[in-house]
């Protein structure tokens, strides 16, 4: 399945790493995780834990276990498609808005 990153995953994706290259004491690992999540979700035939919202009832996610963050997610079979609609710093204690 092809994996493709909304504007709004790509930002966050962009600011969560520039985040992680500033303060952390292992500055790779969230993108080095999210390289290794896009690769898995190429892969896997129904990855993610259901977590639907009344915007998309098909939502899903997937942890990246060191840094935290979520990885939110929906798929079209028709088109081979994961579309990444988020990507969210689980630290934050609250869910995004979708």
């Amino acid at each position: 399945m092809r994996v493709k990153l909304s504007k709004r995953a790509e930002n966050a994706v962009r600011r969560i790493d520039a985040r992680w290259r500033a303060g952390a004491d292992h500055p790779d690992v969230f993108l080095s995780e999210m390289g290794a999540a896009v690769e898995f979700l190429e892969t896997v035939s129904t990855p993610g834990t259901p977590c639907p919202t009344k915007k998309h009832p098909r939502l899903k996610r997937i942890l990246l276990e060191k840094s935290k963050c979520h990885v939110y997610f929906e798929t079209n079979e028709r088109q081979a498609l994961l579309n990444v609609i988020a990507v969210w710093d689980g630290r934050r204690e609250r869910p995004p808005k979708l």
